[in-house]
C-alpha cells in the first residue's frame, strides 16, 4: 500500500510539471480559447441578469445558443492541448482545432447519457438510502428521549445533510469513471456511447490515483484563487484610496469568471489532458469494452 502510495504521488507530480509546463509555454495561444470562454459565461451572465422578464422560449433558445458556444470552445481547448502534448512545440493553428458538429453532437449527447445514467443509479440508491435514513432517525429518536441531542429539528438537519452528501458522493463516483469521455470523443473519434464505456474502462483499477491528480488540482487552483483574489482586493484597495466605491465587493463575481476563465479552465484541462495521455499508456484493456465489468 505504501509503495502504491509513493507511485501514485510521483504520477500526480510528473501530471502536475507537464501540465504547468504545457499550459505556461503556450498560454498566449491558450487564452484565445479561454478568451471566447470568459466572452460566452459573461454574456451568458448578462443576459441572465436583463432578460429574467423575458419569454420562457426565448430562455431556451438562448440557454441552447451558450451551451452549444462553450462546447465547441471547450472541446477545441482539448483537442488543442492534446496536440500540443503530441507534436510539442510544432505551430498549430487555433482554426484547426476547432471540434465538428459530430464532435459536438457526440458531447452532447454523452453528457446526457450520463444525466441518464445518474437518474438510474439513483433508482438503486433511494431504497438504500432511506433504509439507512430510517435507521438514523430512529438512533435521533433514542438520542433525544436520552437528552443527548436537544431537539428533533436538529436530527432533521443531520438527515438531509447525510443524505446530499450521499448524492453527491454517488455523483461525484459516477463523474470519475466518465471523465475521460470528452477526450476519447475528440482523441480517438469514438461515439458517445463508446467514449463512456471506454472511460469507464480506463478509469478501472486508477481510482485512488485519479483521485490524487484531483485532491492535488483543487488544492493548488485554491492557493493560486487565493493569491488571484489577494492580487485583485490589493488593486481594489489602492483605488479605493482614490474613489469612495467598494469595487471588490461590487465586482467580486467578475473576479471569479476571470480566474475560471483565464486559470481553472485552462489548466484543468491541460491537467486532465495529460492525466488521460498517462493512463492510455498504461491501459491494457479492451478496446471495445462492456459496462458491466467496468463498473467498479
Amino acid at each position: 500500500m505504501i509503495n502504491y502510495l509513493k507511485e501514485s504521488t510521483f504520477a500526480v507530480k510528473d501530471v502536475v510539471t507537464q501540465a504547468w509546463t504545457v499550459t505556461k509555454e503556450n498560454y498566449f495561444s491558450i487564452a484565445t480559447l479561454c478568451f471566447l470562454i470568459f466572452i460566452t459565461a459573461s454574456t451568458s451572465t448578462f443576459m441572465a441578469f436583463f432578460m429574467e422578464e423575458v419569454n420562457v422560449g426565448i430562455k431556451i433558445i438562448m440557454l441552447t445558443i451558450f451551451v452549444f458556444c462553450y462546447c465547441v470552445i471547450e472541446l477545441g481547448l482539448i483537442k488543442y492541448i492534446l496536440r500540443l502534448l503530441d507534436k510539442g512545440d510544432a505551430d498549430i493553428l487555433i482554426v484547426e482545432t476547432l471540434p465538428t458538429r459530430a464532435e459536438v453532437f457526440k458531447f452532447l449527447l454523452a453528457t446526457l447519457y450520463f444525466g441518464v445514467a445518474i437518474l438510474v443509479s439513483m433508482l438503486f440508491i433511494v431504497p438504500i438510502l432511506y433504509f439507512l435514513l430510517y435507521l438514523l432517525d430512529s438512533l435521533f429518536k433514542f438520542m433525544v428521549a436520552q437528552h443527548m441531542i436537544t431537539s428533533y429539528g436538529l436530527t432533521g438537519a443531520i438527515i438531509v445533510q447525510v443524505a446530499v452528501n450521499i448524492t453527491a458522493l454517488t455523483v461525484f463516483l459516477a463523474f470519475l469513471k466518465i471523465i475521460f469521455f470528452p477526450f476519447f470523443i475528440i482523441d480517438k473519434g469514438t461515439s458517445a456511447f463508446e467514449s463512456i464505456k471506454l472511460s469507464m474502462a480506463v478509469t478501472k483499477g486508477n481510482f485512488m490515483k485519479l483521485v490524487f491528480f484531483l485532491f492535488a488540482q483543487v488544492i493548488l487552483q485554491a492557493i493560486v484563487f487565493f493569491l488571484f483574489s489577494f492580487g485583485f482586493w490589493l488593486i481594489f484597495r489602492v483605488i479605493g484610496f482614490f474613489w469612495d466605491l467598494e469595487f471588490f465587493q461590487q465586482y467580486s463575481s467578475l473576479i471569479v469568471v476571470v480566474f475560471t476563465s483565464f486559470v481553472m479552465v485552462p489548466f484543468t484541462t491541460a491537467f486532465l489532458a495529460v492525466a488521460y495521455r498517462k493512463i492510455m499508456s498504461d491501459y491494457k484493456g479492451d478496446e471495445h469494452p462492456d459496462i458491466i465489468h467496468n463498473i467498479v
